[in-house]
């Protein structure tokens, strides 16, 4: 028992060498300065009475390193982590992302009704886009994988395979969960149609199968589509003047400048 406590210390001991060092060289460093102070003022009362003193102040120090400066430097992490994620989001939408809406919204029998909600406008506030997300949440999607052309996603979301799958590979993707599963469920639709050879003469239940994917993906993207577009109402009224132009459900958009006192409303 005893040799199984020695061999964990020193197993312990090995793995934080470089911090003992460190400890017992500053501890060593302390003591000298010390000796020196005490050698050329000899006035042991007021070395022992600054070091009692700052010995009283230290658990204020450790107060202020753990519970309010690092709480500071979590937050500007964490700050730092999401305006990147923003900025993947913003490349996906550009890229592939919008398009996908695009190309999804053929498969909904009842486009004309989303049609109706998603004229967005540069006198849109944020409030109508929070309206919006939760007509998208609640809204129940009527898509069928038989009324647009299958082949046509497929091509598509092959084209755009290497560009997703490189999107994955941001770590800082775990601090929004939300749009990691979008990027999942258009993921899973690439993994279904590329193993299927012969889109043409699909049978009955893998038409069902892919209305399902189809729609899960569908409403997924349309979220964070309405969350992508509020983000850019907010804070990037440049980039956002160019995206409502590009409405995805929109197929007769027409990329024009806005007047000057449209993009102030």
């Amino acid at each position: 028992m005893k040799r199984f406590k020695l061999a964990k210390i020193l197993k312990w001991v090995k793995h934080h060498r470089a911090s003992l060092i460190l400890s017992v060289g500053l501890v060593i460093v302390s003591c000298i300065v010390f000796k020196f102070q005490l050698e050329i003022f000899n006035r042991p009362n007021d070395t022992f009475f600054y070091l009692i003193q700052d010995l009283a102040f230290l658990p204020l120090d450790v107060l202020f390193v753990t519970l309010i400066l690092e709480r500071v430097l979590a937050w500007r992490d964490k700050m730092d982590k999401k305006r990147i994620i923003h900025v993947v989001i913003s490349a996906f939408f550009s890229e592939m992302g919008a398009s996908a809406v695009k190309k999804l919204s053929k498969f909904n029998k009842d486009i004309e009704g989303i049609k109706e909600k998603v004229e967005i406008t540069p006198a849109w506030t944020l409030h109508d886009f929070d309206d919006l997300a939760r007509f998208a949440k609640a809204h129940n999607y009527s898509i069928d994988s038989r009324i647009a052309s299958i082949q046509d996603l497929k091509d598509f979301l092959l084209e755009n395979k290497p560009f997703l799958l490189s999107i994955f590979e941001n770590n800082n993707l775990l601090e929004h969960a939300a749009f990691t599963d979008t990027l999942w469920a258009v993921y899973h639709i690439v993994e279904e149609l590329q193993s299927r050879s012969d889109l043409t003469n699909l049978p009955e239940e893998d038409l069902v199968h892919l209305s399902v994917d189809i729609s899960r993906c569908f409403k997924s993207l349309f979220i964070e589509w309405i969350y992508y577009m509020k983000r850019l109402k907010k804070q990037y009224p440049f980039l956002y003047s160019l995206a409502i132009r590009k409405n995805p459900f929109f197929e007769d958009h027409v990329v024009i400048g806005l007047k000057a006192n449209e993009l102030s409303e």
